[in-house]
């Protein structure tokens, strides 16, 4: 991972171990519907703009491309639902 030096203070992409987050990327569910678009990173979360969701953890990426995120399938039926362990 890029270290402090390289990171985008102004707010227009984020250096991750699956690669560079950019705002406006599309970021895509497991069935490869658009969820949003990339509004900002915050923490470990990737704020969403747009679509079904407001945010999704940086953990569910499966992978960067050059104009998406892709999220993996976690296998868990209540994705997204506020379920309790």
């Amino acid at each position: 991972m890029p270290d402090s030096g390289t990171f985008d203070h102004g707010g227009g992409s984020w250096p991750t171990l699956q690669g560079t987050i950019r705002r406006g990327m599309r970021v895509i569910g497991p069935d490869g519907a658009v969820i949003g678009i990339v509004s900002a990173l915050e923490g470990d979360e990737l704020v969403l703009e747009g679509g079904s969701h407001d945010f999704v953890a940086v953990s569910q990426i499966d992978g960067i491309s050059d104009d998406a995120v892709i999220l993996a399938d976690r296998g868990d039926a209540t994705f997204g639902l506020g379920a309790q362990p």
